[in-house]
C-alpha cells in the first residue's frame, strides 16, 4: 500500500479489505498515513478526516479500529486542550461500548489532565474522577477478565496493583474535593485509600489521608 494516500483513499482501502485487516495492520497503515500528513505540515487536516473516518467506523460497528484512531488523535492532540476533549469523550464512548476498561481508563486520564488545576472545570473534574473510581473498581474486581477485553497493538495492560494504586489515588482525591459538602463518603473514600496505601508502606500517603480525616472531624463536630 502506498504511504502517500489521503484519509479518503485509506477509508477505501479499509472498506475493499475489512475482512482481511487485523487491528496491528490497521495501526501500521493508519500510522503511515498519519506520518505523511504530519510531513507535509497538514495536522489540522488531518485530525478532521481522521475524525470523520473515526465515525465512519463507528457506524460501521468497528469499534476497535475507531478506538485506534482516536487513541492516536487524543496523542496528538495532548496540548490543544479544546480538541483533546472531543477526541478522549468520544474515544471514552467507544471503549465502554466495547467493555474496554482499560482504554475506558486512558481516555479518562485525558480529559482529567485538562480539568486538573482548572477551576471553572471542577464539576467536570469530578465527573471524571467518579468515572475513574468506578472504572477502576471494576478493573480491580474483574482484572483477568478486563485485560482480556483489552483492544490494543502496541501495550500491555498496566498490573493489577497499578490499578489498585491508581484507585486509592483517585478516592484520596474525591474525598479530598467532597470533604466538606460528603463528608461520610469522603471518609469512607479515605478510609478504603489508607488501607491500601497501608499495605504498600506509602507512609506519606497515609499521613496525608490522615490530615483529611481530621479534618472531617473537625467540622462535623459543629
Amino acid at each position: 500500500m502506498n504511504t502517500q494516500l489521503s484519509i479518503e483513499k485509506f477509508s477505501r482501502f479499509i472498506q475493499e479489505n475489512k475482512e482481511r485487516i487485523s487491528p496491528q495492520i490497521f495501526a501500521e497503515e493508519f500510522g503511515k498515513v498519519q506520518r505523511f500528513y504530519l510531513s507535509s505540515k497538514q495536522r489540522d487536516t488531518f485530525c478532521f478526516e481522521a475524525e470523520v473516518l473515526a465515525e465512519k467506523m463507528i457506524e460501521d460497528k468497528n469499534p476497535d479500529f475507531a478506538g485506534i484512531i482516536l487513541s492516536s488523535l487524543c496523542k496528538l492532540t495532548q496540548y490543544i486542550p479544546e480538541l483533546l476533549e472531543i477526541f478522549a469523550t468520544r474515544g471514552y464512548y467507544v471503549a465502554k461500548s466495547n467493555s474496554d476498561t482499560v482504554h475506558m481508563m486512558a481516555r479518562l486520564n485525558d480529559l482529567r489532565k485538562i480539568y486538573y488545576r482548572v477551576p471553572d472545570k471542577l464539576s467536570q473534574y469530578l465527573k471524571v474522577l467518579y468515572k475513574q473510581e468506578k472504572c477502576l473498581k471494576e478493573l480491580t474486581r474483574n482484572y483477568d477478565k478486563a485485560v482480556n477485553s483489552y483492544q490494543t497493538v502496541s501495550r500491555h495492560a498496566a498490573q493489577k496493583r497499578d490499578y489498585e494504586l491508581m484507585l486509592a489515588h483517585v478516592q484520596t482525591e474525591i474525598g479530598k474535593i467532597t470533604k466538606r459538602k460528603h463528608p461520610v463518603e469522603a471518609k469512607e473514600r479515605l478510609l478504603s485509600a489508607r488501607e491500601t496505601f497501608e499495605t504498600r508502606g506509602y507512609e506519606q500517603n497515609v499521613q496525608y489521608i490522615k490530615m483529611l480525616l481530621d479534618e472531617i472531624k473537625c467540622c462535623t463536630q459543629y
